[in-house]
């Protein structure tokens, strides 16, 4: 009988955690509505793995009538390909003015994302640029051959195990994989030439994965303007013409339940983005 009832306890416990959890990824219970007339200063920060916690976020923030903008403050080096896009495509849509402050760095995918908004702000020293595609693959055959271990694959096609580890990548797998490579590349220089208000070729001429200060970036056309999230704020501010706007920042996650929602988030892109196409600055 004790056994039975503390299963069941056990058991409503881990669906607490579970529903709590699901509330965080989701965006909800992250805090109230906000009062007021405020801009909301959100945080961007880290690898690149998902879009849902961030798109939610910002969901949430444009369907709040408190908020009548929105500051995203990037910190990033990029990740995936396919969620900086989900992200910068969400980005674009919202129908309130949304401003980017990069921080110490917003690279790669971390300024791809910065491109959907509608004012782009860099500090003298942000690390930015990296405009590219990577896609990174170890070969292990001579490991597996020295523990003894053979690789065993049935296929349907030649290239359905194209970069697998276990052997040398053949010509014909690198120009079928490469192909995928520049067609990522191409689908962001365009992103850039077209909310940069620049031609493809200029773009290309500086897209070849170096990183830039933001100075730089600004001499570029990359950014719009030097300064922090604070002169974007008060930037934001004259343009909306709303004399009481004040700062409302986004808390981020306080409990222990929501800080393992996150980690457990970050890990599972981390776990399975093994062989991915990244838009990442190889810089740290």
């Amino acid at each position: 009988m004790f056994k039975k009832a503390l299963k069941v306890i056990l058991i409503l416990i881990l669906a607490v955690i579970f529903a709590r959890a699901i509330a965080v990824m989701t965006g909800f219970g992250q805090g109230d509505t906000v009062s007021g007339n405020r801009v909301a200063v959100l945080d961007f920060n880290g690898e690149i793995f998902g879009s849902q916690t961030v798109i939610e976020s910002i969901r949430k923030l444009e369907k709040d009538d408190g908020v009548k903008g929105i500051i995203i403050r990037v910190n990033s080096p990029g990740g995936a390909v396919a969620p900086s896009n989900e992200i910068y495509d969400y980005i674009v849509t919202v129908d309130k003015p949304v401003y980017a402050a990069m921080g110490p760095v917003a690279a790669s995918g971390g300024y791809l994302v910065s491109l959907g908004a509608d004012k782009i702000y860099a500090m003298p020293s942000t690390v930015t640029g990296s405009i590219g595609v990577i896609m990174s693959m170890m070969n292990t055959e001579g490991l597996f051959d020295m523990l003894g271990i053979k690789s065993v694959v049935l296929k349907s096609g030649k290239f359905k195990d194209a970069g697998n580890p276990d052997r040398p990548m053949t010509e014909e797998e690198r120009e079928v994989l490469m192909a995928v490579v520049m067609d990522m590349y191409d689908q962001f220089i365009t992103t850039v030439a077209a909310r940069r208000n620049m031609d493809k070729e200029e773009v290309r001429k500086i897209a070849d994965g170096r990183i830039l200060t933001g100075r730089m970036a600004k001499e570029l056309n990359l950014v719009d303007s030097l300064g922090s999230w604070r002169d974007a704020f008060q930037d934001m501010k004259s343009v909306l013409n709303i004399p009481d706007l004040e700062i409302y920042e986004v808390p981020k996650p306080q409990k222990w339940w929501e800080k393992l929602a996150e980690a457990s988030s970050r890990l599972n892109g981390i776990l399975g983005s093994r062989g991915g196409l990244y838009y990442m600055a190889e810089v740290y």
